[in-house]
Order: C-alpha cells, then structure tokens, then sequence
C-alpha cells in the first residue's frame, strides 16, 4: 500500500515538473520573440510575446508555490507519520524493559529473599550451636568444679594418712608419748575412723589421765556411738580438768555437751535403748566394730561453728 503511494506521489511530481519545464519553455520561446519584435521595430508585435512570457512566468511560480506547498505538507505528514511510528515503537520499547526490569526485579527480590531466609537459618543454627555450648561449657565447669573438690578430699586424705603414719612412726619411737597417740586420734576422726580415733584417745588417757581434750573428743564420739552414758562420764571429767587448766571456754563446751547428752540419755523415748548399751562389755563391742562415715558434731558445741572446726577445736 506504501509502495502505491509513493509510486503515484513520485508520477505526480513528475508531471508537475513537466509542466514546469514546458511553462519555462513558452516564457523562453515569448521572450524570444518579444527580442525579435524589439529587433524588427515593431513595438506592438514584441509586447505581446514579452507580456505571454511574463504570464507564463507568473503562472510558473505560482505553480511552483502550490507544488512547494504540497511538497511541505506530504514532508509534514510523512514527519507526523515517522514520528508517531516512531512514537509507538518507542512506547514498545519503553514497555518491553518496563516489563523485562519489573521481572529483573522480582527474580532479584526473590533471590534476595531466598538468600536473607539462608542467613535467618544460619542465624538460628548458630544461636543454637553456641546455646549448646554455653551448656556443655558450664556442664564441663561443674564437671571440673567437682573433679577440683574431689581431688581436694583425695589431698586432704592423703596428707592425713600420711600424718596417721608419721604419727605411727613417733609412736614406735616413743610410746610414751600421749600427745602423739591424741594427734593421730584426731587424723582417725578425721577420716571416720570413730573406732581408730576412740582407742588412740584411750591410749592418750592411759599415759595422761588428765588429758582434757582426749577426755572430749572421746566423750563426742562415744555419743555418735550410742554410748552415752560413757559420754557423759568423759565430758564430765573433761569439764572438770579444763577447768582445773583454767580453759574456761572449754570447760563451758564440754560442760553444756555433758548436760545434752545426759538429758537425751534419761528421757523416757530413750531409756530402753541407753540400758541396753550401759555395760562396759556393749561398750568394747562397739569400740572394735568397723570403721564409720565421718560425722559432724556441729551444733553440739557452737552452733556457728562447722563440724570439721568443732572437732579440731580441741587440737
């Protein structure tokens, strides 16, 4: 259809031009006459060629006025055309990376999102990871805190066993000595050892009756025992030499211990049990039964004071 309108556009520029050219050949032609007349002096026989030529001149440019005019007008349409084909296209274009930009977008959006979500879970698998080990951290620092007070008891009881045996090693060397078979007494007690711990103090009052504190310690492990009415006799007597030595506060201690112990002893829950357990014999059977657990006596002197200070008190 194009094709069509140019070819009878470019046929009508044609003709235009043809008879343009042919208008310009008249004019030439009237001019020549009109030079002929001039020539021939016949003034009304040139005016008449010159005045045709002059017509044809005039009708010329105005054809060529209304030929540049449409000329104008189909460049202004053909403009107008282009620009609006070129408009439509552009808008084309525009619209196409519109749409390729948006979809851009959201595959990057996505991607984004998808990548944020991977970080979230990284987040939260490490906050667990580290959660985890702050737990088996604090497990491992208990873990080490008893394995520390563990391996404190096992030092404790190495050192005193080891002061049990050089005690042992005086005593071969010197078995005269009450102050060495008290010491190692007190190591048996010590380690729980009521019975070891009773039959040293025995040995020390043996060598030193008036031996207050073995008397003490003696009388507090006799009660442990059950045997309290030898307890009582012992914290009497340790009362007694304390305050013969002028050990007020010792003396108020094993006083105020005897006195307890005396009253459990006579109170009716008690009093079948503490005539059953009265005979020396009950006694020595007692003495030579096996090792017992550490006990503490806290309390029984000094409510303020711990159990391994209330039995070394006296040391």
């Amino acid at each position: 259809m194009e094709n069509q309108v140019e070819t009878q556009e470019l046929e009508t520029q044609d003709s235009n031009s043809n008879l343009s050219d042919i208008f310009d050949i008249l004019s030439g032609v009237g001019l020549v006459g009109g030079v002929v007349g001039s020539f021939l002096s016949n003034a009304s026989f040139a005016a008449i060629p010159i005045s045709f030529s002059v017509a044809l001149q005039i009708a010329n440019r105005r054809q060529l006025k209304v030929e540049l005019a449409r000329i104008q007008e189909s460049s202004t349409m053909e403009m107008t055309q282009q620009m609006n084909s070129n408009h439509s296209s552009l808008v084309g274009q525009l619209q196409q990376l519109k749409e390729q930009g948006a979809k851009s977008l959201n595959q990057q959006d996505q991607k984004f999102q998808t990548l944020v979500n991977e970080l979230s879970d990284r987040v939260q698998d490490n906050k667990e990871s580290f959660t985890l080990l702050n737990g088996k951290e604090n497990e491992l620092e208990q873990f080490a805190h008893q394995l520390e007070s563990q391996l404190n008891k096992v030092q404790n009881v190495v050192e005193t066993l080891q002061n049990i045996e050089n005690l042992s090693q005086i005593i071969r060397t010197n078995s005269e000595g009450a102050e060495a078979y008290y010491q190692r007494g007190l190591n048996h007690q010590k380690l729980g050892d009521k019975t070891g711990a009773i039959k040293d103090y025995t040995e020390a009052l043996y060598l030193e009756s008036n031996y207050a504190k073995a008397y003490h310690n003696r009388g507090v492990l006799l009660a442990e025992i059950g045997n309290r009415k030898q307890a009582v006799e012992d914290l009497r007597l340790a009362a007694k030499y304390y305050f013969e030595q002028g050990d007020i506060d010792s003396y108020e201690q094993a006083r105020n211990l005897g006195k307890e112990f005396y009253q459990v002893r006579h109170s009716p829950v008690n009093s079948e049990t503490v005539a059953t357990t009265d005979s020396q014999g009950e006694m020595s059977e007692e003495m030579t039964s096996a090792p017992m657990d550490l006990v503490t006596v806290g309390g029984l002197f000094d409510d303020e004071i711990d159990g391994e200070q209330n039995i070394s008190i006296l040391g």
